[in-house]
């Protein structure tokens, strides 16, 4: 460089070396364990008064310019990985502003910080629905197991009453309403309503006598205990039922497609909630001749191999990158490795997990767990871990399509050579 150049262009570029420099030593006063012992065997060479000399001065100075060029490529190799607009957006991301920060990189860090408070927030709310649908997903099973046990009972129940003899370990007696119960001699002629005594009949009933009634009543030890045990069963499942049609309830009010619904009938201020009207594609005639779909187990499995097939999956698998997105971004503010792309890279990622995720049930089965190795997780599981570890997956991926594409590509042998026409 001449000492008679004054190109405004010149002077703006070794003004911008000034101000690298004094970032990247700022970065390495703070940085004692990144001493200037790791860098290069020359990094003595830097000057740092050159760093805070005069511009005209270096601009018509040849040699000074130089070793400015010098120690500010010392600097960096000293600091690497980080870089001088790494430093700076990386002190505006956790300052707000910092010395030799620059406008437009504070309108940077400011998107990036905003990027990362979406980012943090709706892993926060993505983890609570998670949460709320493993516990519910946890208590649907739970009741339909509670419900198949409970009906085990029951079979057991009724084939140990079977066995017993009606005549000697049961009495027949008449109930009416408002009345007491009359014992009917065993030699009374039969009424309609009389029960046979080879039928298997429930004794002590729950529902109290809306009329004439006869029922078997249990008069041997063994009898009544099995009686009392049936009572109770009976009124387990009644209890069981109630819960389940309390969960798919829950279940119906959680389910976007019925806000839709529920909001329309809070318009119009009708008296039958959400709950009450039939599933989507349950023709009326049915639903009224069938009022048992509210309670059924079947509505409770079929939603629970959703949430744990589809949308549970789907849900970790972002959540897994957004982890993955939070430590990141952990370990670039601590390296001062801050990038301008890395908000807009972050929702990308979390995007692709989360798509990732939700794509499992369609290789796998959802009904069992899947097996990769030595281990055995649900679909969930893997969904987490395939957001977390997404890099790999994808190398994983692209190096399987590349062997299966590199088999179908034509060999070197395999190139036909076009013969060339003899020259005129």
């Amino acid at each position: 460089m001449s000492a008679t150049t004054k190109d405004p262009l010149s002077l703006q570029e070794i003004a911008r070396l000034q101000r690298d420099g004094l970032v990247l030593l700022g970065y390495l006063a703070e940085k004692p364990n990144r001493a200037m012992t790791d860098a290069p065997p020359d990094t003595n060479g830097i000057d740092p008064q050159l760093m805070i000399a005069p511009i005209a001065e270096i601009a018509g100075d040849p040699t000074k310019f130089n070793a400015l060029v010098r120690s500010v490529d010392l600097l960096g190799r000293a600091a690497a990985p980080a870089t001088a607009s790494s430093v700076r957006l990386t002190w505006a991301f956790l300052l707000g502003r910092g010395p030799e920060v620059l406008g437009p990189e504070q309108q940077r860090a400011k998107r990036l910080r905003l990027w990362m408070h979406v980012v943090r927030i709706g892993l926060l709310i993505a983890a609570a629905i998670a949460i709320s649908l493993l516990l519910k997903a946890d208590q649907g099973r739970r009741i339909v197991g509670q419900l198949a046990q409970v009906r085990g009972e029951l079979d057991r129940t009724y084939a140990e009453l079977w066995k017993l003899d009606r005549e000697r370990d049961f009495e027949i007696r008449r109930y009416e309403k408002g009345t007491e119960p009359v014992l009917v001699p065993a030699n009374a002629p039969a009424a309609p309503e009389r029960p046979t005594l080879s039928a298997m009949e429930e004794c002590w009933p729950l529902e109290p006598p809306t009329g004439t009634e006869y029922r078997l009543l249990p008069i041997k030890p063994q009898s009544q205990n099995l009686c009392s045990q049936l009572y109770q069963l009976k009124l387990r499942e009644q209890l069981i039922y109630a819960r389940i049609q309390t969960w798919n309830c829950d279940m119906v009010r959680l389910n976007p497609l019925n806000w839709a619904r529920s909001a329309v009938l809070t318009w119009r201020r009708s008296p039958i909630g959400v709950c009450n009207l039939p599933p989507l594609g349950l023709d009326s005639k049915v639903a009224q001749r069938l009022d048992d779909w509210k309670r059924t187990e079947l509505r409770t499995n079929e939603v629970i191999q959703g949430l744990s097939g589809y949308l549970l999956p789907l849900l970790l698998g972002g959540i897994g990158g957004g982890v993955y997105v939070v430590r990141r971004m952990d370990e670039v503010l601590r390296t001062a490795t801050l990038s301008a792309n890395d908000g807009i890279s972050s929702i990308g990622r979390i995007v692709l997990a989360a798509t990732f995720g939700g794509l499992l049930a369609m290789v796998f089965s959802t009904d069992e767990p899947v097996k990769l190795g030595s281990f055995s997780l649900t679909i969930a599981a893997w969904a987490f871990f395939l957001g977390y570890a997404l890099e790999t997956v994808l190398k994983t991926l692209d190096a399987a399509i590349e062997g299966v594409v590199g088999k179908l590509r034509p060999g070197e042998g395999d190139k036909k050579t076009v013969p060339m026409a003899p020259p005129p």
